[in-house]
């Protein structure tokens, strides 16, 4: 087992016990609201294959990885089957996805599969969490993951009372854990301008002369 996978299981059973906030709301359904960055994975000229954690930076995606390393981006639904993937290309992680992002979030949708199966009392099921500055603020247990053409394959991230999330992690409970994602958006807060910043530098210069 990877450092990646004890890592984050440990983290997931923890999170699992509950301690969220009601601010920032992890949600599955039947479809998601497409947020203002996307990501399909069909881009002219996207990477395809085992792909670096830092693939996407320029879309503000700082890490990508699967649970047990690389994230693989391949079109798995022509396979017999598979059909149940859509269109085009989506992305794969043995024992999990994981996404870091460099701004901060304020919603995240996605299609999200996992082959563990419905959640119980041997295992099974899947979590969806959001975390800022690596503490959890939302998450979701999914008692039935979405695969093979069941379930609810959409997941919706939202915040609120000025709640953000720079982090979604999505991990599977089955025996061997397999994710697949497809059709990622997400709303961020845009960084602050060089003169945005130096404004602020003033303000902050004169409070201390008028001191």
């Amino acid at each position: 087992m990877s450092k990646h996978v004890l890592k984050w299981g440990i983290a997931g059973l923890a999170i699992a016990s509950g301690i969220a906030q009601a601010s920032v709301t992890v949600s599955q359904g039947t479809s998601a609201p497409t947020y203002s960055t996307t990501l399909n994975f069909d881009e002219v000229g996207g990477p395809t294959g085992s792909v670096p954690s830092g693939s996407w930076s320029s879309i503000g995606v700082s890490s990508f990885i699967g649970g047990a390393g690389d994230a693989f981006v391949g079109q798995f639904n022509t396979n017999p089957g598979w059909g149940w993937l859509g269109t085009g290309n989506a992305v794969y992680g043995a024992w999990g996805l994981f996404m870091n992002f460099s701004n901060d979030l304020t919603e995240f949708s996605a299609q999200y599969w996992d082959n563990s199966g419905p959640a119980t009392m041997m295992g099974g099921g899947a979590l969806v969490v959001a975390l800022d500055n690596g503490a959890e603020v939302g998450s979701l247990f999914i008692t039935d993951p979405a695969f093979g053409g069941a379930g609810d394959e959409w997941i919706n991230i939202q915040t609120s009372d000025g709640s953000t999330f720079d982090e979604v992690r999505m991990l599977g409970f089955g025996f061997f854990p397999e994710a697949y994602a497809d059709n990622l958006s997400w709303n961020a807060v845009p960084a602050p301008s060089a003169a945005g910043l130096a404004v602020i530098g003033l303000i902050i210069s004169a409070r201390r002369r008028a001191r």
